[in-house]
């Protein structure tokens, strides 16, 4: 049987009453993580004015909702503008062994076409289980065999494309054979490479504005009668085949539809890269327990293990030195200076003041990196533990480690610090939101499983 077959009948074979407790939290999590950075992406984001207006310019049947746009338009333009959103400021959450962002690849999509069909909460709830968990799995598969590693594909967009398509379809209420032609329609559409990430640039905090409208749009064509293809993933020329050479984890979907992975998906803490985090939380327990003057810091070094650790230290000269807010998301010198100068990261602390900050480039230029084989682990594949080591003038040495980052389904964020987040986010939305609007947004998502329509949780961010 194709994975097509499988995943469509899963799709469809699954409902609210399937999911455990802990399911329906992670979605509704991921819903409120997600709608957050998506309001401060309105306000925040770079390059997002530019695809809004775009939008705009095209107009499009008033129909779903484009995110603090007091607009609507047709449901694909609504999954390209919304989605252009959700990783815009680098703070969506993010499944660190499947080397996926999975929440923005696949609640804007659920979010417009749950609006579009008029979906209860518990409709939205399951579908982004399910988005969520399809993306996860298919990481895996791709990700766990040695022979794929080093690959340059960019996997939130190559198989959110598919993820997007998952949560669209079970909203718009397709049966199986409609969901697998929506699949086959996606894939016709699904791409993606590391070259996002490798140059710098503002590309990389959009690129989810592509599997939402992809997934959107194939299940809307699937609903129509528009054919796809039946063997997506295990055809001749299917999807494995052709971006990986046949080579894929099946055991990755062993248990689908029986467990959800959403529940293995870290919440991020900060507005940065997550390969920062173990670095940054150690700073910041550096800086708040010794009360540390960070004009006395005479040198800094992180140490990693993890290659996507290392990635953000290297080279060293651009790391220390960022142009642009994206570049400074993925600087581990830039990050671990703002932790240590001003003791938090917050979505304000990545702004052209930032970049010109003189305290910040000092103690960036004072920044090594390191490799340290203590710091090897079997925890994760890539959160390996992280540490920084501060050195004073006068002598003073600092040094931190931190093995398992807040955020982290081990060390899971509280659903009060995750509204806390929301408020901060929510804060930079380009239209303002008063506190009450804010908190009715947080109700909304927190009590999910009771509304009727999701097009009131619509209506509350427009």
């Amino acid at each position: 049987m194709d994975l097509a077959t499988r995943i469509a009948q899963t799709v469809v074979g699954t409902t609210y009453d399937d999911l455990s407790a802990e399911d329906v939290l992670a979605a509704k999590m991921a819903v409120l993580d997600t709608l957050g950075c998506m309001l401060a992406g309105t306000g925040a984001g770079e390059g997002v004015g530019e695809v809004m207006g775009l939008v705009s310019r095209l107009g499009g049947a008033p129909e779903c909702t484009l995110i603090a746009q007091d607009a609507k338009t047709n449901p694909v333009l609504a999954a390209l503008g919304n989605g252009a959103l959700a990783h815009s400021i680098d703070y969506d959450d993010a499944h660190d062994d499947a080397f996926v962002h999975p929440s923005a690849s696949v609640v804007p999509a659920a979010l417009v076409a749950g609006e579009y069909a008029k979906a209860s909460g518990k409709d939205l709830i399951t579908a982004v289980a399910l988005g969520d968990d399809v993306i996860c799995r298919m990481g895996f598969a791709v990700s766990n065999p040695e022979a794929n590693q080093g690959l340059l594909w960019m996997l939130p967009v190559l198989l959110g494309s598919f993820s997007a398509t998952v949560a669209a379809s079970k909203l718009l209420g397709l049966d199986v054979d409609k969901t697998e032609n929506a699949l086959g329609l996606a894939y016709n559409r699904a791409g993606g490479s590391k070259e996002l990430v490798i140059e710098p640039g503002a590309l990389r905090g959009l690129y989810a504005m592509y599997p939402n409208m992809t997934g959107v749009l194939a299940a809307l064509m699937a609903q129509g009668g528009v054919p796809g293809l039946k063997e997506t993933f295990d055809g001749k020329g299917g999807f494995f085949n052709m971006y990986y050479d046949g080579v894929r984890d099946e055991s990755a979907f062993d248990d689908m539809g029986q467990r959800f992975e959403g529940t293995g998906v870290s919440i991020k803490p900060w507005p940065c890269c997550r390969f920062t985090n173990s670095c940054v939380d150690a700073a910041l327990q550096i800086a708040r327990e010794a009360d540390l003057d960070p004009t006395q810091v005479a040198k800094v070094t992180v140490y990693y293990a993890a290659d996507e650790a290392k990635r953000c230290a290297d080279p060293i000269e651009l790391r220390r030195a960022p142009k642009t807010i994206p570049e400074a998301k993925l600087s581990l010198p830039f990050t671990v200076a703002q932790a240590l100068a001003y003791r938090k990261i917050e979505i304000s602390d990545f702004s052209a003041e930032a970049l010109a900050d003189p305290l910040l480039a000092d103690l960036c230029a004072k920044t090594d990196a390191a490799y340290d084989a203590d710091l090897e682990s079997t925890f994760s594949k890539t959160m390996l533990p992280g540490r920084v080591r501060v050195e004073l003038a006068d002598g003073t040495v600092y040094d931190k480690r931190v093995d398992v980052v807040y955020g982290h389904p081990q060390n899971r964020m509280e659903w009060p610090d995750l509204v806390g987040k929301f408020r901060d986010c929510a804060s930079y939305c380009a239209k303002p939101l008063s506190d009450a609007d804010i908190e009715r947004i947080a109700g909304l998502v927190e009590h999910l499983e009771d509304l009727d329509d999701v097009s009131a949780l619509m209506d509350a961010v427009r």
